[in-house]
């Protein structure tokens, strides 16, 4: 592979970020829409390990120490989901039963709060992604 298919650390950054919005939003929705955005495929389990992967941002610069203290508080509460012991499978029913366990409200609660706190990092990284598509 030449290093013009290669993307840079920025815009791996950036994808990154991106990914870990959308699970923040799927978090901070009620189950139905949760189970929707997920596939009704493992909900639970894919979307606290998709939260749970935001910690590979931290420390690279584009938080603040304020930010970087309030997605660690986060991803500590996050981890603390106990998927493990939630129904899973392919369908709808496991899924939104999964999703309306008590231990994901708090979560929802913590995902809008921090996606308020975020929303200028989000709105520069879109920008940033957008400016990609611009570049000759």
């Amino acid at each position: 592979m030449d290093s013009s298919s290669q993307i840079s650390e920025e815009e791996s950054w950036h994808l990154a970020y991106g990914v870990f919005v959308c699970t923040l939003e799927a978090l901070a929705s009620p189950a139905e829409e949760a189970c929707k955005v997920m596939g009704y495929v493992n909900t639970a389990w894919e979307l606290r390990d998709d939260g749970l992967a935001g910690s590979y941002l931290l420390g690279r610069g584009y938080f603040s120490h304020d930010q970087e203290r309030e997605i660690r508080t986060f991803l500590e509460q996050l981890d603390t989901v106990p998927v493990n012991d939630m129904p899973s499978g392919w369908s709808m029913e496991p899924n939104l039963s999964a999703m309306r366990h008590p231990a994901w409200e708090p979560i929802r609660v913590s995902a809008r709060a921090l996606l308020a706190s975020l929303a200028l990092v989000t709105r520069e990284s879109h920008a940033y992604i957008e400016s990609l598509g611009n570049a000759p």
